[in-house]
């Protein structure tokens, strides 16, 4: 399964969300860590191991 980080830069931070999963939101200092915490984000919503799943990092705006 893939799932879809998508994030907009706000206030000095990258607020993600992920449409696939209902109610999945994060937040990253720097671009390059959106992927880490959309992944713990997903997995810890979803009872599943982190490792288990591809992710997509969209950036809109």
């Amino acid at each position: 399964m893939t799932y879809t980080a998508s994030c907009v830069r706000s206030d000095g931070w990258w607020a993600i969300s992920v449409p696939e999963v209902e109610g999945v939101f994060s937040q990253a200092r720097r671009l390059d860590q959106v992927e880490a915490m959309a992944r713990e984000a997903i997995a810890l919503m979803l009872d599943v191991d982190p490792q288990s799943f591809d992710i997509t990092v969209r950036v809109s705006g």
